[in-house]
This record gives C-alpha cells, sequence and structure tokens, in this order.
C-alpha cells in the first residue's frame, strides 16, 4: 500500500522501468504486426468487395488494438512511480486508467490504422503492385495519417491516467516524439504498402520486428517527456464522472496475443481460397491467352504470303527457280497479300495449292530435280482434276514464298506455315522415290511421314478441309491420301526434326515448342465444333483422330530433349492445357476471337486415280 504522508505535497515522483514488461510489449507489438502483414497480404488480389472490407476490418484491428493500443497500455505498465525526489519517500503510486478515453483511444487506434491500409490497398486489383506516382502518394497519405494517429492514441492514453498525482511534459521531447512517429510511419506505410510488402514468412517477421522496435522506441521516448508530481487531492479524470481501473499488462498480452493468432488463422483459411481462386482464374486467363496467340496465327498473317501461279512454275527453268525468293521478287511472278483478307479475295477466283515435302540435302535447299518434277507434274494434275487453267492456280513452294535472306522475314514465314497450309485450297504431298544427297538414306512417302514440319501442315489442312482436298504426287501417281495416312502423321510431336537429331547444341530450344501454340488453337477449334452438335466434315473427321489416338499421344504434357552434353532434359509443353480448354469451352461466358472459316470456295474433287 502507498503511504502517501511520506511524499511532500507538488514534488517530482521518481520513474523506473520493468525490464521484463518491455519484451512483453515488444512481443506483443511483434505478432500484431506480423498477423496485420498476413491478413493484407490477402488484399493483394482480393476483388470480392465484402471480403476487401472483412479483410480491411480486421487487418485494422490487428494493427490498431492488437499492436499500437495493446503496445502502448503492455508498455505504460513498464513505467511505475516509486519515490520522491525531494523528501526520499519510498512507495509505489498507483496508477488507474480512465475507462472512456482508455476506450476512446483503442478505437481510434482501430478506425486510423484500417483507413490507412485503405488507402494503401484501395486501388484496383489489377493495380495494387504497381510501383508508380499514385502509389507515392497513398503511401505519403497513409504515413501521414498512422504519424497523427499513433500521437493522438499515445498522448490520449497518457491523458488517461490518474491517481495522486498531477502530469507535466516536456514541449521539447514531445516534439520528438512527434517526428519519431512520422520516421515509423513512413516505414510502416512502405512495409504495408503491397507492392513493396514482404513475400515470404520469414521476410513478414523480420519486418515485423522492425516496426515492433519502432513503435515501442516511439512509445517509451513518449513517455520519458511525462514528469509526475505528487497530488494529495483526489484522483484528477480527464473526463467527467468516469470511471478508473487498473490494467493488468499479462491479460492485455495474452488476449492480444490470442487475438492475433485467432485473425492470422482465418485469415490465411479464407484467404487461401481466395488464391486458390485467383490462382484458378490465372490459369485459366493463361490459358485464354494461349489459344488466342494461336488463332492469331491461323487467323492473320505474321507475314506476307508470297504465292507463284503454276503457269509460271510450269514455265521456270530450274535455273530461275534456283535463285530462290530473292531472285524470283524483281520479275513480278511473285504475287503478294498483305492480309487474310486479300487472301480470302484471291480464293474466289483461283485455287491455293500448298505443296508439302522434304529437303534431301543438307547443303541445297529446295526440292531436288526428282521432287520438281513431281511437283510440276501435281499441279497440271491439279488443273485437269479443278478444271481450271493453270494461270487460276497460285501456289505456295518454300523456296519462292520464305525469304531465304532476311533473318527476321524468314522466322515470320516459318511461323506462318500453320496458317498458310490451313488456308490452302489443295494439299500435294510431294513423295517420289528418291535419296538423301548427304546420308543416302532413302526417301518417299514413309519417309515424308516422319517428318514434323510435313505433318503439322498436313494437320492444319486436314482440321479445316478434312482429307477430300489432300492427295500425294510419287513419280507415277497422283492419288488420293491412303485411309490410314492420318492416323500416323496426326501424331506431330513423334515425328523427327533436324534440332533433335543435332541434339540441340549450345542449349537452344527444341523447335517442337514453337508448335504449341497452334496445336492448342486446333484443339480448341474442333473441341468447340464438337459440343456444338453440327461440326463441320473436317472437324468431326479430326476430332475421331484425337479420340483414337488419344490426348496425350497428340499433345503430350512434357517433351524429352537430347542435348549435346549427353544429358536429357524434361520440359513441359502442354501440360494440363488441353483439360483447361475443356472447362474453358463447356464453361464459356465470352466468345473468343470467332477463326475465319476457309472452307469457302473448296471444290469438291472427285479423283477416280
Amino acid at each position: 500500500m502507498t503511504v502517501l504522508l511520506e511524499y511532500l505535497d507538488g514534488e517530482e515522483i521518481l520513474k523506473h522501468w520493468d525490464a521484463s514488461i518491455i519484451c512483453l510489449s515488444l512481443i506483443t507489438g511483434w505478432t500484431g504486426v506480423y498477423a496485420s502483414l498476413t491478413i493484407t497480404d490477402h488484399l493483394k488480389f482480393c476483388t470480392d468487395r465484402f471480403w476487401y472490407v472483412v479483410f480491411i476490418i480486421l487487418a485494422g484491428l490487428a494493427l490498431g488494438v492488437d499492436t499500437i493500443w495493446c503496445l502502448h497500455f503492455v508498455g505504460m505498465q513498464a513505467r511505475y512511480l516509486d519515490g520522491g525526489v525531494t523528501s526520499g519517500a519510498r512507495g509505489a503510486m498507483t496508477v488507474k486508467f480512465e475507462i472512456t478515453f482508455t476506450l476512446i483511444s483503442g478505437f481510434a487506434a482501430w478506425l486510423i490504422s484500417s483507413v490507412a491500409l485503405h488507402i494503401l490497398s484501395g486501388r484496383k486489383a489489377e493495380d495494387r503492385l504497381k510501383i508508380d506516382r499514385q502509389m507515392e502518394v497513398r503511401r505519403a497519405l497513409a504515413a501521414a495519417l498512422w504519424a497523427l494517429g499513433v500521437v493522438v492514441m499515445h498522448f490520449m492514453g497518457m491523458l488517461s491516467q490518474s491517481g495522486n498525482f498531477d502530469t507535466e511534459y516536456n514541449s521539447w521531447i514531445v516534439l520528438g516524439t512527434c517526428l519519431f512517429a512520422a520516421l515509423f510511419a513512413v516505414f510502416a506505410a512502405t512495409i504495408f504498402t503491397p507492392a513493396l510488402s514482404p513475400q515470404t514468412t520469414l521476410t513478414r517477421v523480420i519486418a515485423a520486428a522492425f516496426i515492433s522496435a519502432g513503435g515501442n522506441g516511439f512509445h517509451y521516448v513518449g513517455m520519458v517527456a511525462a514528469t509526475n508530481r505528487v497530488n494529495f487531492g483526489k484522483d484528477v479524470l480527464f473526463v467527467p464522472d468516469s470511471e478508473s481501473f487498473k490494467i493488468p499488462c499479462l491479460f492485455i498480452a495474452v488476449i492480444a496475443l490470442w487475438n492475433n493468432y485467432i485473425l492470422s488463422s482465418v485469415c490465411n483459411h479464407y484467404g487461401e481460397a481466395f488464391r486458390g481462386r485467383i490462382k484458378r482464374d490465372e490459369w485459366e486467363l493463361a490459358v485464354k491467352d494461349k489459344v488466342q496467340a494461336g488463332l492469331k496465327l491461323v487467323n492473320e498473317l505474321p507475314c506476307p504470303l508470297f504465292l507463284v501461279s503454276a503457269a509460271d512454275f510450269l514455265s521456270m527453268p530450274e535455273q530461275e527457280l534456283r535463285t530462290l525468293h530473292e531472285g524470283l521478287r524483281p520479275t513480278g511472278k511473285l504475287l503478294t497479300l498483305d492480309t487474310m483478307d486479300e487472301v480470302m479475295e484471291l480464293k474466289k477466283t483461283s485455287c491455293l495449292l500448298f505443296f508439302s515435302y522434304e529437303w534431301l540435302s543438307w547443303l541445297n535447299v529446295g526440292p531436288n530435280k526428282i521432287q520438281l518434277l513431281a511437283m510440276k507434274k501435281a499441279a497440271e494434275n491439279v488443273a485437269k482434276k479443278l478444271q481450271v487453267p493453270t494461270s487460276r492456280i497460285h501456289m505456295w513452294i518454300d523456296i519462292l514464298s520464305i525469304p531465304q535472306k532476311h533473318v527476321g522475314m524468314k522466322a515470320m514465314a516459318v511461323d506462318s506455315l500453320y496458317a498458310f497450309a490451313h488456308c490452302a485450297d489443295i494439299m500435294v504431298i510431294v513423295a517420289p522415290d528418291s535419296w538423301h544427297a548427304n546420308t543416302g538414306a532413302k526417301a518417299d512417302a514413309l519417309s515424308h511421314s516422319a517428318r514434323v514440319w510435313t505433318r503439322v501442315e498436313q494437320l492444319a489442312h486436314c482440321s479445316q478441309h478434312g482429307v477430300a482436298s489432300m492427295f500425294i504426287q510419287t513419280a507415277e501417281t497422283f492419288c488420293l491420301l491412303p485411309d490410314d495416312w492420318m492416323e500416323t502423321v496426326c501424331t506431330v510431336l513423334d515425328g523427327n526434326m533436324t534440332c533433335c537429331r543435332n541434339k540441340h547444341p549450345n542449349g537452344c530450344r527444341c523447335d517442337k515448342q514453337t508448335l504449341v501454340l497452334p496445336l492448342l488453337a486446333l484443339y480448341y477449334n474442333v473441341y468447340k465444333q464438337s459440343l456444338s452438335g453440327d461440326p463441320s466434315a473436317a472437324a468431326k473427321y479430326t476430332w475421331e483422330l484425337i479420340q483414337k489416338k488419344g490426348k496425350d499421344q497428340m499433345f503430350p504434357p512434357t517433351i524429352d530433349i537430347a542435348r549435346d552434353a549427353g544429358i536429357t532434359e524434361v520440359y513441359e509443353l502442354f501440360g494440363d492445357t488441353i483439360n483447361r480448354i475443356e472447362k474453358i469451352v463447356v464453361g464459356e461466358t465470352t466468345d473468343f476471337v470467332v477463326p475465319i472459316s476457309f472452307i469457302e470456295p473448296v471444290r469438291s474433287i472427285n479423283c477416280q486415280l
């Protein structure tokens, strides 16, 4: 019990500090900040208005009440008044807290913290992680509000103290406290800014420790500003007729710690559910982007389409053919189509013929003499079957239709192979018996069907037109594809590629990886038509191929890439994208770009050879 008679009225009372309670206030602040950081981490991607408000309120509670307010009132117990400076009296002064002002200070801390967090996270979800001028303005406003809030809350708590003493304040220390609060608020606002906040548990723990240390530092500097003098009169209450009570610091700390645990656990539970939904949305968006990119490769021309008329091709000497695209360009024999609209306009009066063949030399580009002769026979045979002059047939052949010298144009033209094959009216597979000039290996229809590039050309054409417009030209015959031909070539990625034979030197990527986007677009189109109940004959045929061969066979989830260093690496190819496309198509609420149909004006060809 305090023996007040030993003190002199008006004398200064000595202040003492309890290190164990100071540590308790540090721990209280640490856990509160960590809980708030954990909750606000879910705000980065929250798009639901209701849950946004819930997270803001709970994060404000964790930061304003469980951190700032509880830290303050636990820390207040670390200081105890015992001893008269003048009289040398001993006996601890009883310090109580006025309930009205205490509760108002707690509510103020909660409200100010919630508003400050809303200022930091109140942007659109897609803009919250942006580092820009608006972020800086929001951080400055939040810091100013927090600085004002903690100063007001701190001195409201000091004013709520009651006992047999009066309190005086050193204005210079109060000013220093305010400056400390400003620095602390800027640091806290930076940590709680969504674009700058810590991303991992460890970094959040470290950041929480720094903020707790800063908050406690501000608190104890502010308490040093107070000087208490003995007053033998009754307890003075700041709010008349209010009640005063003692605040047990351990009780407050335990309540705060449990509240922090409950808040962070509950918000983590719901937050992870939202993150899962957001992740699924992100995956779905990524799949849609891939499909859109694939459709763009089909529906648009990344590179102009260069064609030569069959009449010019048939009269062209081999020497002129060997001048390639660049040599033919000045002669005016190349027709250039820059847009898909121009392609569609040409198709009204002409037939587009696509030659698919394999190169049989590592040194000489284009067809050899045997293949060139077969190509000219094929052009004549197509003209006969269509009963049109060769001037109304325009051909795509790689060495004339793909720029060979300009690296960028060449790459774009190669990327456009799928689109060119897709929009051609007729595809002729040129596969006369021949031999590879360097390896001596036999080349024929079988070796042609084993190449990835020729496979993807044929599958692209088949998915749009079916097999009725696909022919094989050998040295002697011109006929429709064998019945089982597409069953072999539809598994495009089982085919051979030069990059795979060379084992991808210097870590280069496999060319098979470049085919993912157009093949995704193919699957999207075919699957969507199959669900429509009224698919085209080509889509129905392609869907039957997919069902027969299996999705994982035609669209493998992963790919093994052999390296020249003697190792084999596994890369994701299609992953689970095919399954996701199916879910998107089934539950689709917004339309993708409608693919251009190249079926018209494909002519009916009756071939009885």
